[in-house]
C-alpha cells in the first residue's frame, strides 16, 4: 500500500507540473524582432523570430502575413526571407553518481554514451554554418565558445569523480551565465543541454523557477536528459526537471541505459532559422522612432514587442559645379560681324548632391534657377545635368544660379547662390564696321571697276604709248638750246640792249629748280605701353607709342583709337591723358573688367602713370615706360664716427 500511495503522489506532483506547462503551451505563439539595422535608410531591415501554438519556429511564411508597424502606422514588408543560422549550445553536465554507472556488456558508463551520440552529432555539422559551443559542471566552465572540434576533444576528456560529486543547480546557473552573454551574430539562438541524476532536493520545483524566469528572460531553450534508473523517473525531480524544459520551450528525455538516444538536431533544427524582413520607411524627421511587426498565422495574429530606434534625416544638399564663373559671349570666328548670332548659345551645368545624413537614397527632382527663374528641370535621370540656354542675354550683366533637390522621401534644399558674370561683346557697327565686314566684295568689286575702266580707255584710243625712239627724240628736242622757245619782250628805251638778252625764258624749269614738297617730320613718342605677360615677360607684340594728346582704348573701332582685342576689354575701356605738365593720367571709361595699375583697381578721378608702371585693361597687361626715364639719384652714404 505505501508503495501505491508512493506512486500516486509522484503522479500527481508529475501532472501538477505539466498541466500549466500544458497550458502555456497551448498559446506558445510568438513574434520576436531583433533590433533594426538602418544603415540603409530609408530601406530598414531586421532579423525575425515566429514560432507557432506549438512552440515551433512557423516555417514557410509569406510575405503578406507580415506587416510593419512604424509609428503606429501600418507597412507592408519588401521582402521575408528564411535563413539558416548557427547555434549558441551550452552542454551543463550536473555530476552525480548515477551518470558513472556502467553498462555490463559495454563496459561502458552513462555519460561515456551520452559523450558519443553528441561528438557524433558535432561532428556531423555542416562547416558554414559554425555552432558555437561550451561545456560546463559544477565546479565551473571546462570549455567555453568553442568550435565543434575543440569542443569534441573537451568532451572527451572531460571525465570528473561522478561517483563523489553532489548532483545540485550549480552547472545549470553557470550554464545560464555563459549561454545569456551577448551572441556573435545576430539571429543566433540559445540552448542549454543539461544533463542530470535525480536530487533528493525536496524543494526542487521552487528552487528551479528563478532559473525558468531567467531562461525566459533572455530566450534560452533548455532541453533535459534525465540520466538516471528508471525507478527514479517518476521523482518529484524527474517532474521539476520536465516543467523547466516545457516553460522554456524545450523537451526531457529519460535514460537508463537502455533508451535509444534522439538525434540532438531533431531538438535544434527549429531553432537554426530566422526572416529576414526589410521595408522602405516612411519617416521624414530625425529622432527616435518605434517600431513593431504583426503576423498572420493559423492559430491567429501575434505581434512583436515595441522597439525603439533613432534616425538621423535630413534633405539632400545639392552644389552646382561651376568650371569659369565667367562666361563670354560673342560672335563667331568666322563671322566676327555677325549681329544676330552670339556664341556661345548654351552652357552645360553639373551638380553635385550629397546627403549629409549619410543615407543614400534616390532623387526624384533637381532644378536649376537662374535670376529666381527655372531655367531647366529633370524628373528623371541623369539628375545631375542641367542646359543653361544664353541666347536671351545680348547685354552683359551678372547672374545668380541657384540649383535645388528633392530625394525619395520628398525632403528638399536649394543651394547657395553663385554668381556668374555673362559678358556680351557686340559686333562692331557703323560705317568702318561696314567696310571691313564686305572688304572682300568691295575689294573685289574695285579691281573689276579699274579693269573696265583701263578697258574702255583703250577701246577709246585716248591712251597712247610713245615709242622709244619718240620718247629719246623729245628729250634731245628739250635739251637743244636752239629749239627753245624765245619770249618777245618790249624794249625799253632806258634798259641796255645787254638787258633784253636776260629776258629769254626756258620752256620750262630745270629738274633741278623744282619745288620740295612740303613734308612735316612725325612727331616722336614720349610714352610707350609695351605688352607683357603675367610673369613680367615681354611679348613680341609692337609697343603701342603715345603721340595724341588722348588715347581712347577699347574694341570699337568707331570709338577707339587704340583697339585691344580681348574678351575682358569692353567696347570703350580707357583713356590716356597727356596733361600740360608733361605727365600721363589714366582714366577708367566704365570698363566691366576694369582698369589696373600695379594690380589695384585705378580711382574714379584717375591715375597718375609713372615709369615702369604695370597696367591691366582687363587681362590685357602692359608695361609704362617713358621715352626719357627720369633720373634716380643714388643714395649717398655717410660714414658716421662710432666715438660722436
Amino acid at each position: 500500500m505505501r508503495k501505491i500511495f508512493a506512486l500516486l503522489f509522484s503522479l500527481s506532483l508529475l501532472l501538477g507540473a505539466a498541466l500549466p506547462a500544458y497550458a502555456q503551451e497551448q498559446n506558445r505563439a510568438s513574434a520576436d524582432l531583433y533590433p533594426a539595422d538602418i544603415s540603409n535608410f530609408p530601406t530598414v531591415s531586421a532579423f525575425l523570430d515566429v514560432f507557432g501554438s506549438n512552440g515551433i519556429f512557423a516555417s514557410g511564411l509569406k510575405p503578406e502575413a507580415v506587416s510593419v508597424i512604424e509609428d503606429g502606422q501600418p507597412i507592408p514588408v519588401d521582402s521575408l526571407n528564411e535563413i539558416s543560422v548557427p547555434l549558441q549550445l551550452v552542454v551543463a553536465v550536473n555530476q552525480g553518481e548515477p551518470l558513472d554507472a556502467r553498462d555490463p556488456s559495454t563496459n561502458f558508463s552513462r555519460f561515456q554514451r551520452i559523450s558519443q551520440i553528441l561528438a557524433q552529432w558535432a561532428q556531423s555539422r555542416p562547416a558554414d554554418l559554425p555552432d558555437d559551443y561550451s561545456l560546463v559542471s559544477q565546479a565551473g566552465p571546462v570549455i567555453n565558445h568553442a568550435n565543434a572540434a575543440d569542443f569534441v576533444v573537451g568532451l572527451n576528456g572531460f571525465q570528473p569523480n561522478f561517483r563523489s560529486a553532489i548532483p545540485n543547480l550549480q552547472s545549470l546557473s553557470i550554464a545560464i551565465d555563459t549561454v545569456s552573454a551577448q551572441t556573435t551574430r545576430l539571429g543566433m539562438k540559445r540552448a542549454i543541454l543539461f544533463i542530470t541524476p535525480h536530487t533528493d532536493d525536496s524543494n526542487i520545483a521552487p528552487a528551479l523557477e528563478p532559473y525558468i524566469q531567467r531562461a525566459l528572460e533572455n530566450n534560452i531553450y533548455i532541453f533535459v536528459w534525465f540520466v538516471d534508473s528508471d525507478t527514479t523517473f517518476t521523482t518529484t525531480s524527474a517532474a521539476a526537471f520536465n516543467n523547466l524544459a516545457l516553460q522554456t520551450g524545450g523537451s526531457m528525455f529519460t535514460y537508463s541505459g537502455l533508451e535509444r538516444f534522439p538525434d540532438p538536431e531533431a531538438y535544434f533544427s527549429a531553432l537554426r532559422r530566422v526572416f529576414t524582413i526589410s521595408y522602405t520607411s516612411r519617416l521624414k524627421t530625425a529622432g527616435d522612432h518605434t517600431l513593431s511587426v504583426n503576423v498572420d498565422l493559423p492559430s491567429g495574429k501575434v505581434a512583436s514587442a515595441e522597439q525603439k530606434f533613432s534616425v538621423d534625416i535630413q534633405p539632400p544638399n545639392p552644389f552646382p559645379l561651376t568650371t569659369s564663373l565667367q562666361i563670354t559671349r560673342r560672335a563667331p570666328e568666322d563671322d566676327p560681324f555677325n549681329s544676330k548670332i552670339l556664341l556661345p548659345e548654351k552652357q552645360e551645368i553639373e551638380i553635385i548632391t550629397e546627403f549629409p545624413d549619410g543615407h543614400l537614397r534616390p532623387l526624384t527632382r533637381t532644378t536649376l534657377y537662374v535670376d529666381s527663374a527655372i531655367m531647366d528641370e529633370n524628373t528623371a535621370e541623369p539628375f545631375n545635368l542641367f542646359t543653361w540656354d544664353l541666347t536671351a542675354y545680348t547685354s552683359s550683366g551678372e547672374h545668380q544660379v541657384v540649383v535645388e533637390a528633392v530625394d525619395s522621401l520628398g525632403l528638399s534644399k536649394t543651394s547657395m547662390s553663385v554668381p556668374v558674370m555673362v559678358t556680351v561683346i557686340q559686333p562692331p557697327q557703323g560705317i568702318f564696321a561696314l567696310l571691313a565686314k564686305y572688304r572682300t566684295l568691295l575689294t573685289f568689286g574695285a579691281l573689276i571697276l579699274a579693269g573696265l575702266v583701263l578697258f574702255v580707255i583703250f577701246l577709246s584710243g585716248r591712251l597712247r604709248i610713245p615709242s622709244i625712239r619718240a620718247a629719246q627724240a623729245a628729250r634731245r628736242a628739250d635739251a637743244d638750246p636752239l629749239t627753245q622757245t624765245v619770249q618777245a619782250v618790249a624794249e625799253s628805251a632806258a634798259k641796255p640792249l645787254a638787258a633784253t638778252s636776260a629776258v629769254k625764258t626756258q620752256k620750262r624749269p630745270p629738274l633741278s629748280k623744282k619745288a620740295a614738297p612740303d613734308i612735316k617730320p612725325k612727331a616722336e613718342a614720349t610714352a610707350l605701353l609695351i605688352r607683357i605677360q603675367a610673369d613680367g615677360q615681354v611679348l613680341p607684340v609692337t609697343p603701342i607709342s603715345i603721340i595724341e594728346q588722348e588715347v581712347i582704348f577699347g574694341t570699337d573701332p568707331t570709338q577707339c583709337n587704340q583697339i585691344v582685342d580681348d574678351p575682358s576689354v569692353s567696347l570703350v575701356h580707357a583713356r590716356l591723358r597727356q596733361t600740360e605738365d608733361g605727365g600721363f593720367l589714366l582714366l577708367d571709361s566704365g570698363s566691366i573688367a576694369g582698369t589696373w595699375v600695379n594690380y589695384e583697381p585705378i580711382p574714379r578721378e584717375g591715375y597718375r602713370l609713372m615709369h615702369g608702371d604695370m597696367v591691366n585693361f582687363g587681362q590685357v597687361m602692359y608695361r609704362f615706360t617713358l621715352r626719357v626715364p627720369p633720373v634716380i639719384s643714388k643714395p649717398t652714404i655717410t660714414v658716421q664716427n662710432p666715438e660722436e
